[in-house]
């Protein structure tokens, strides 16, 4: 009689529940997002090499080449698509983040959207509505960016577990910040090269927001991988 009022017993360990707002959800496509960016700007160096100059042509450029225009839009998407998990993360993660941070990041992923959606304008060509959004979504993203990681590190560097976590984001933040100041002033310079030095600056166009970006991406990274402190308790 006790044998059968007994439970049926369990084969294998129970389900295990997945919490779909566990941060580390959304590290793992912030990474894995970026990394796709990464990999998708690689092919973009490597198909057109013969026809943009890393050094003195910027990334946007190569959207003007047959071909590679679905390229280009795909890797500033997702970029963009990092940008976004990152967001959701920190907005679901119990770390000390703050509303200026969430604010500057978003920017920054709209701002990658835009300037991947609408191309630029061939150099010495007629400006466009679309070259205008272009210059002006990838000038606030960049800004963005870097604001964004400083907010951040400000609010996590009170917190003892997260305190090297935001020493890291801080330093790439500054980093981020100084390359899109010397990208401005090579831009600038390429707009009106009146002086030999600056069509020399004018010359570092490319390299210099290749630099920029890659910063703004390794800080992406860095936020991203601040992520599983803020878990959620099980």
């Amino acid at each position: 009689m006790h044998a059968l009022l007994r439970p049926p017993p369990t084969v294998g360990p129970l389900p295990t529940v997945v919490d779909r707002r566990d941060p580390r959800r959304f590290a793992t496509a912030a990474h894995t997002a970026l990394t796709g960016s990464v990999v998708l700007a690689a092919l973009l160096h490597l198909g057109w090499a013969e026809h943009v100059d890393p050094v003195g042509q910027t990334l946007s450029d190569y959207a003007l080449h047959e071909g590679a225009t679905d390229l280009f839009t795909a890797c500033m998407v997702s970029a963009a698509a990092g940008s976004a998990a990152l967001l959701a993360g920190l907005v679901r993660s119990r770390l000390p983040v703050g509303s200026g941070a969430l604010a500057s990041l978003g920017v920054g992923c709209a701002g990658l959207v835009l300037s991947g959606v609408f191309p630029t304008d061939p150099a010495g060509g007629t400006p466009s509505l679309s070259g205008l959004v272009h210059r002006q979504a990838a000038g606030a993203a960049l800004a963005a960016l870097p604001a964004a990681g400083l907010l951040l590190a400000r609010h996590m560097h009170g917190h003892p577990e997260t305190r090297e976590r935001a020493r890291r984001i801080r330093h790439l933040s500054r980093a981020s910040a100084a390359a899109s100041l010397l990208f401005l002033g090579t831009h600038l310079s390429a707009l009106r090269p009146t002086t030999p030095g600056k069509a020399r600056a004018a010359g570092l166009l490319g390299l210099a927001e290749r630099v920029t970006v890659s910063l703004d991406i390794a800080l992406l990274s860095a936020m991203a991988g601040a992520l599983p402190a803020g878990r959620l308790p099980c």
